[in-house]
């Protein structure tokens, strides 16, 4: 099994991004993954396989009131490139997040999956259902 590079993004990476979103403005990519303003706390990465951007996604640091609590990070935007899917991408950003974030040691991870899916990689890792998510949409705005 290849074994994938997981590192921040940068600006060079938005026409890989486009691709793996199928579509957008590429200079909105290039924006959005730098600009540290607009999302304090979030970093976007993206895993490599052999020179090639595969997948993406975000880690944001959640702020804990609870004395005590260990801090918790939650992992979003994920998107893979179509025809990489059922690789082990996703076992290689869960066992980065391991051994280079501290995840399940120092951090609390939770991890965004659409409505209905339980992907296996979260058995694996073991990952428990904890909370629901509910979204308060944007109205007129065509992003979902």
């Amino acid at each position: 099994m290849t074994r994938r590079t997981i590192r921040e993004a940068v600006a060079a990476d938005a026409p890989a991004l486009g691709e793996i979103y199928g579509g957008g403005d590429t200079e909105e990519f290039g924006r959005r993954v730098t600009d540290r303003a607009a999302a304090p706390g979030t970093r976007h990465y993206v895993a490599e396989s052999e020179g090639r951007v595969v997948a993406a996604f975000a880690l944001t640091a959640l702020g804990r009131l609870r004395p005590g609590g260990q801090s918790r990070l939650i992992l979003h935007e994920i998107k893979l490139r179509p025809n990489d899917r059922g690789t082990g991408i996703a076992e290689d950003i869960f066992d980065w997040l391991a051994t280079r974030l501290g995840v399940g040691r120092d951090h609390e991870l939770l991890a965004l999956a659409p409505i209905g899916e339980r992907p296996s990689t979260f058995d694996r890792f073991g990952l428990t259902e904890s909370h629901h998510v509910f979204r308060w949409p944007v109205r007129g705005s065509e992003l979902r």
